[in-house]
């Protein structure tokens, strides 16, 4: 026969239990505040599979985005100059994610994500395209 205390007992500590789960942490450098102009949009493959050269269409060059339209090596303390929507883009790589930022350092939108991360802040869509070391490959391109 069941003792009832017992099972009155476990139930608890089950639901408890069940509720522990850990969940992951936000990065530092995870979106500062939601804004109705900014959309996310689902993850895609990573452009860069691995075994391939780790390069960018406009390499280094990373007066290419001031156009809004680029795909560029970036490393941490880059400052990305763009006009595509998101504005001038300060980058950060950790933890095989990469983070850009307002350059200006406001309030604006930040964004962060690993290989095949998509965001569109405005009209300016950002792709994260591969990430290897202390570099990073991103597209910037308009919508």
């Amino acid at each position: 026969m069941v003792d009832r205390r017992r099972c009155l007992a476990l139930v608890p500590l089950a639901l408890f239990a069940a509720g522990c789960g850990s969940a992951e942490p936000t990065p530092i450098f995870a979106a500062a505040s939601p804004r109705p102009s900014t959309e996310s949009v689902p993850m895609m493959e990573a452009a860069a599979p691995s075994g391939t050269p780790f390069v960018a269409a406009d390499g280094r060059e990373l007066k290419a985005c001031g156009d809004g339209e680029c795909e560029v090596l970036v490393r941490t303390g880059d400052q990305i100059p763009n006009d595509g929507g998101a504005g001038p883009l300060s980058v950060t790589i950790q933890a095989g994610k990469v983070g850009l930022a307002p350059a200006s350092g406001g309030m604006g939108e930040a964004v962060s994500g690993p290989p095949g991360m998509v965001h569109q802040i405005n009209r300016q869509v950002i792709v994260v395209v591969a990430v290897q070391d202390g570099d990073g490959i991103i597209r910037l391109s308009k919508k």
